[in-house]
C-alpha cells in the first residue's frame, strides 16, 4: 500500500513520469484521500503535496 503522495504518483502510477504538471494538479486531491484512508490530518496532507511538487518540478520541461 501507498504511504506518501510520491509513492503513489511517482512509483505506483507513473502518473509523474507521464505528466509532471497533471500530477501537480491532482496531488492535493491524493493527498486529501490518502490522508482519510491512513488516518493523517491536514498538515500532513500539505507537507505530502509541497514535497511532491518540489520533486515534479525536476521532471516538468519547459
Amino acid at each position: 500500500m501507498a504511504r506518501t503522495v510520491e509513492d503513489f504518483l511517482s512509483r505506483r502510477t507513473r502518473a509523474l513520469l507521464l505528466n509532471a504538471r497533471e500530477s501537480c494538479r491532482i496531488a492535493p486531491e491524493v493527498a486529501s484521500v490518502m490522508s482519510k484512508a491512513l488516518g493523517r490530518d491536514a498538515t500532513w496532507e500539505n507537507e505530502q503535496v509541497r514535497l511532491f511538487n518540489q520533486l515534479a518540478e525536476q521532471y516538468i520541461l519547459n
